[in-house]
C-alpha cells in the first residue's frame, strides 16, 4: 500500500510488503508541502550540517544523509503536533541508546513525539525517529518499544529508504545522491519519495525481514527480549481482527505477516533462543502478600494459592512464586504442569509439596487455579501459536 501525492489516495503496490506501522492519509500532507519546499532548501545548502549531533558525523555520505533527513523532518513538524514531554523523550532516547551501539552505522539517532491517536513509528534517513502517541499506548512494555524501535532503526542503518527510492528512480545510490545535490527538478520528487517510503513502511517484503532479522540481533545484543519483536507483530494483528477499517500496517496481508513471524520463530530457534512471551507482555507476574492474617501467591493479581500466614506458608509462597517466575511461560502445555505423587511439579521443578503449611490449599485446586490464569492470560493474546 503505498501514499499517490497526485489523487492523495492510497493505492495497492503489488511489489511492496505490508508495512509494519503504517501511517493514515492526514499523516502524509507534509509531503505535499515538502515538494514545495524542498528546491530552495537544496539550493541553499551549503554543505555544513546544522546542530551538534550533525556535527559529530565525519562521513560525508552519512552527513548528505543527514541533511535529506533533517529537510523530511522540518515539514513533519510544520505540520504535526509534537508531545513536549521530557520525560518520556528521555525514556525512549535511553532505549535508543541502548540499541544504536549494536547497528552498523554509527549516525546520531534522535526521538521525536508526535500527539495522534493512530498506531505509527518510522525513522528518516540520518536517524531521525518518530513515535505516535497511539503507538507508544498500545506497546507493554520497554522490550516492545525496543523491537519496534530496533526495527525501524535497521531500515536506516541499512540504508533501505535510499535503495528503494534508487530503484524506483532506476539509479544507483551515488547517482540518487547527485540528484538529492543538484536541486533540480527531481530532487524534490525524490526526496519525497524517500520520505514517503519511511512514513508508511512501504519498504519490499525482502527489506521487512531484513529489518526483523536486524533487529532481533539488536535486541539480543542489547539485552531486551528478543520475543518483543513476535507479540508485537501479533498485538497487532489482533487489533486489525477487531477493527478491521482501520489501518496499523503489518497486518494488511496475512499471509506475508505470518511469514514474518514464522521467520523470526525460526531464527530464535536456531539460535537457541526460547520463545518467552510473558515478558514483553508483562504477563503471568507473580506476588507474595499478606493481609489480615493471611498470606497469597498472586498471579496477574489474582490469588493462585494462599492460607493462614505463617513462617512456613510464607516460605513455600516464595518458593513457588521463584519457580514459577523462571518456569512457567505462556508458551507451556497444560500437561507441564501436573501432580505426581505428593508434588506439584512444572515439567522437572518442584513448585509445591506435601507436607502442606495449615489451611493451604492442595495441590490439584493450586494447579487449576495456575492453568486458569496461564488461560486469561494467552486469552489477551490470541493470534500467538503457543504450542510449536
Amino acid at each position: 500500500m503505498t501514499y499517490n501525492l497526485a489523487s492523495g489516495k492510497h493505492e495497492k503496490n503489488a511489489n511492496a510488503s505490508p508495512v509494519l506501522f503504517s501511517a493514515p492519509a492526514f499523516l502524509l500532507l507534509f509531503l505535499s508541502v515538502l515538494v514545495l519546499c524542498v528546491p530552495c532548501a537544496l539550493a541553499a545548502s551549503s554543505g555544513v550540517v546544522s546542530g551538534d549531533a550533525d556535527g559529530q558525523i565525519t562521513d560525508p555520505r552519512l552527513r548528505k544523509e543527514r541533511e535529506i533527513g533533517r529537510k523530511a523532518v522540518e515539514q513533519i513538524e510544520k505540520n504535526l503536533e509534537l508531545l513536549a514531554d521530557p520525560a518520556r523523550i528521555a525514556h525512549l532516547t535511553m532505549i535508543v541508546d541502548m540499541l544504536k551501539p549494536h547497528l552498523e552505522r554509527e549516525l546520531p539517532y534522535e526521538v521525536r513525539v508526535v500527539r495522534m491517536e493512530a498506531r505509527n513509528a518510522f525513522c528518516l534517513p540520518g536517524g531521525f525517529i518518530f513515535f505516535t502517541t497511539g503507538m507508544l499506548d498500545a506497546l507493554r512494555s520497554d522490550a516492545e518499544i525496543a523491537a519496534v524501535m530496533a526495527h525501524e532503526m535497521a531500515h536506516v542503518d541499512r540504508n533501505h529508504g535510499m535503495k528503494m527510492a534508487a530503484k524506483a528512480n532506476r539509479v544507483n545510490l551515488a547517482a540518487l545522491a547527485v540528484i538529492l545535490a543538484s536541486g533540480g527538478a527531481m530532487a524534490p520528487v525524490v526526496l519525497a519519495q524517500v520520505a514517503q517510503v519511511a512514513v508508511t513502511s512501504s519498504y519490499s517484503i525482502e527489506f521487512e525481514k531484513e529489518a526483523d532479522s536486524v533487529g532481533l540481533d539488536v535486541l539480543i545484543a542489547s539485552g531486551y527480549s528478543p520475543t518483543a519483536m513476535v507479540t508485537v507483530m501479533e498485538g497487532f494483528m489482533h487489533a486489525e481482527m477487531k477493527q478491521p477499517a482501520r489501518e496499523y500496517g503489518i497486518y494488511m496481508d496475512h499471509p506475508e505477516s505470518v511469514e514474518r513471524v514464522q521467520s523470526l520463530s525460526d531464527k530464535l530457534k536456531k539460535l537457541n533462543v526460547p520463545l518467552e512471551r510473558k515478558y514483553p507482555l508483562q504477563s503471568l507476574r507473580t506476588a507474595v502478600k499478606e493481609e489480615g492474617g493471611r498470606v497469597s501467591l498472586l498471579m496477574d493479581g489474582v490469588e493462585v494459592w494462599g492460607g493462614t500466614a505463617s513462617g512456613l506458608a510464607l516460605e513455600a509462597l516464595q518458593r513457588a512464586k521463584d519457580v514459577l517466575d523462571r518456569s512457567y511461560q505462556m508458551e507451556l502445555a497444560p500437561y507441564d504442569l501436573r501432580v505426581e505423587g505428593d508434588a506439584l511439579r512444572l515439567k522437572n521443578d518442584i513448585v509445591a509439596s506435601v507436607p502442606l503449611p495449615k489451611d493451604m490449599s492442595d495441590l490439584a485446586a493450586f494447579r487449576a487455579n495456575l492453568l486458569a490464569a496461564l488461560a486469561s492470560a494467552q486469552k489477551k493474546h490470541p493470534m500467538a501459536k503457543y504450542f510449536r
